[in-house]
Formats: structure tokens, C-alpha cells, sequence
């Protein structure tokens, strides 16, 4: 996977993660799917600003984005230990450390909302 194809990976996933904050009948689910999505939207701006400061705008390519009905919380963790591989993958293809701090970070907020959805 290239920057580009982890960008547009994390965009859709924010929007499937908003979705599932919305369908949660738990709170404690809704409130740290929110700061997620928050704090994940926040996290991506960062780190592609970074990245185009030292490579130039990057260019995403166009994808639609099917939205998956909330099923259960090992589902949701599921998907985020996807997204946390996908970031972890990316990092070992890189040499540049402000950008590879940047995605300890994203994995940081991806492995603390684990934690919390798996609170019970």
C-alpha cells in the first residue's frame, strides 16, 4: 500500500467509523468511537500536510465507500486492528522519522480505542 492508498483507506474508514458511532446502542461505545473519529480525522490532516511539506500534493484516487451496518463491538475492533496493520505496514517502507512519529501517533489513538471498546 502507498501513501496515497492509506490516505484514501482512512477516509473511508472515518466514515464507516462515524457510521458506527451512530448505530451503537452503547454509550461508552458511542462517546470513544466519537473521539475517534475525531481524533483520527485531526491525525490524518497532520500527517498528510506532513507528508506533501516533503513530497508534494498528493493525488487520491477516486473510490466508493459502502457503509457496513454496526454488528457487534469485536467487529468494530476487528476493522481497527486493520487499519492500526495497514499504518504499522506503511511505517517499516519509510525512512523519514517525523513522518513515521506521526503515524505512532495515529497507531497510539487506534490502540487506545481498542482498549476502551474492549472495556466491558
Amino acid at each position: 500500500m502507498n501513501f496515497e492508498q492509506l490516505v484514501r483507506y482512512t477516509l473511508e474508514y472515518g466514515n464507516q467509523l462515524r457510521y458506527y458511532h451512530w448505530q451503537t446502542s452503547s454509550y461508552a461505545q458511542h462517546e470513544a468511537l466519537g473521539e475517534f473519529y475525531n481524533g483520527l480525522s485531526t491525525k490524518i490532516d497532520g500527517l498528510v500536510e506532513s507528508w506533501q511539506g516533503r513530497n508534494g500534493n498528493i493525488k487520491v484516487d477516486q473510490g466508493s465507500v459502502e457503509l457496513v451496518d454496526y454488528s457487534d463491538v469485536d467487529a468494530v475492533i476487528e476493522s481497527a486492528e486493520n487499519l492500526r496493520d495497514a499504518y504499522e505496514q506503511f511505517k517499516e517502507k519509510i525512512s523519514h522519522g517525523d513522518i513515521q512519529n506521526q503515524i505512532d501517533e495515529v497507531v497510539e489513538l487506534i490502540n487506545h480505542t481498542i482498549y476502551l471498546l474492549k472495556l466491558k
